[in-house]
This record gives C-alpha cells, structure tokens and sequence, in this order.
C-alpha cells in the first residue's frame, strides 16, 4: 500500500466545474481520483 498524505487545495469555481464535468463523462466515482487522474495525465507530458 502506497503511504499517502493529505492536501488541502483551493482553485477557481470554473476550473472545479470543468473537473466536475470530466468526472461525470469518464465515470469517475469520486473528485479525488479524478483529480489524481488528471494530475498523472498532465505529468506523462
């Protein structure tokens, strides 16, 4: 199991709705994971 640490962000409503979205149209159960996937995909660049 992979040790983790808890992190407290603050970001701009639009942006929190755009990841709302991509949430709802890749079936991502929860906002955690989909921002976790979304950091991974930004770092693969």
């Amino acid at each position: 199991m992979t040790d983790k640490e808890r992190v407290e962000i603050r970001m701009p409503k639009a942006i929190l709705e755009k990841v709302d979205k991509y949430q709802e149209e890749n079936g991502i159960p929860t906002r955690t994971a989909t921002i976790l996937e979304l950091l991974r995909k930004g770092m693969e660049k």
